[in-house]
């Protein structure tokens, strides 16, 4: 779903957005470093950048204390998402509803039977599964417990376990670390630091599994799918490791006023969260209207939800900024409901 997702920034003139609420990455990271860093190594674009990454994978694996065997860097998650399909083609895979698309949209193209968690249809599967599971879920925020996952993957070696913790660094919940993958041949996990480290336009991303499993997925990978200046912002952001949100704790008290704040609008709901976006439900209009009214009216850009599977077009998706910005958005959904009337 190459136009499906949200910061479809892209589509508005320059300047017609103030506010972008469409994006789950933080917005308001401080890049001054990253930027000057790179200014001043311009010069790696003068050669070819290394087949894969293996430099940077070192120095994950080094920070992370697993074999470098362990790990594969790629161009951001979506990219593992792929090249995982791709490996595991034919497959019948479980998309539990809503979720990330791209997963659906990289087993349909790798030929997999697809089912999305219905009872029927898990009847008549075959027994070699594999489960993709968003967590912390995008777009809903939910999370599963890290016992719980290790009690299903424990539970049934048979499946292969896809775990995407792209969103790991925007949750205080406990989730699986890497070196618990590198004894599973049935778990690979999705790391980003595009994510992290609040960059989503250098696609970073790596996978961490057993040395086995990622051999055969680095077999299904093409050359120089990551370029020399995110190899170089890689490095620089994981040897500087400062993170993007300077308080995650106060971050998330400011979600939880956000979403406070959102349930008082008559016409609204919004549902529980365990990280920074929560997703929402408007009930005089569609979410379609919304963003539109938003952006025209206000320069403040959401994720409308109509093409997440199991979602209509009263779904939308915001994700907290500062305290004075999310004043803002309460205040012009409250005054869009008030001309619904």
């Amino acid at each position: 779903m190459i136009e499906g997702h949200g910061d479809d920034l892209y589509r508005y003139d320059e300047g017609m957005v103030r506010i972008n609420f469409s994006s789950n990455v933080y917005q308001h990271a401080d890049h001054t470093a990253l930027k000057e860093h790179l200014a001043s190594h311009l010069d790696v674009i003068n050669n070819y950048p290394e087949p894969q990454a293996r430099s940077l994978e070192k120095l994950i694996a080094q920070k992370l204390d697993i074999s470098p065997e362990g790990v594969m860097v790629t161009n951001g998650a979506t990219e593992a998402i792929y090249l995982i399909a791709k490996m595991l083609h034919n497959s019948s895979s479980i998309i539990p509803q809503p979720t990330f698309s791209e997963y659906a949209d990289a087993c349909r193209a790798n030929h997999h039977l697809i089912s999305y968690e219905n009872a029927d249809e898990l009847t008549s599967l075959p027994n070699d599964r594999v489960y993709w599971l968003c967590n912390p879920n995008n777009p809903t925020g939910n999370v599963m417990t890290k016992g719980i996952i290790e009690y299903i993957v424990h539970r049934s070696p048979r499946y292969t376990f896809v775990v995407d913790q792209s969103y790991e660094d925007y949750t205080q919940e406990t989730l699986i670390v890497p070196k618990e993958t590198q004894n599973r041949h049935n778990l690979l996990v999705l790391h980003s630091l595009s994510k992290k480290y609040a960059v989503p336009g250098i696609r970073l991303g790596y996978v961490t599994s057993h040395p086995d499993t990622i051999h055969l997925l680095r077999a299904m990978s093409h050359p120089w799918s990551v370029n020399a200046l995110a190899i170089e912002a890689g490095k620089f952001l994981i040897e500087r490791a400062e993170p993007a949100v300077p308080d995650l704790a106060a971050y998330l008290e400011e979600t939880e006023r956000l979403r406070a704040n959102l349930r008082q609008i008559e016409g609204i709901r919004v549902f529980e969260t365990k990280t920074n976006f929560m997703l929402c439900e408007i009930e005089p209009a569609t979410s379609t209207d919304l963003k539109f009214y938003l952006v025209h009216e206000h320069g403040i850009l959401i994720r409308d939800c109509f093409n997440f599977t199991g979602l209509s077009d009263h779904f939308f998706r915001v994700a907290t900024q500062r305290p004075e910005e999310n004043d803002e958005l309460v205040a012009a959904i409250r005054q869009f409901i008030e001309q619904q009337s």
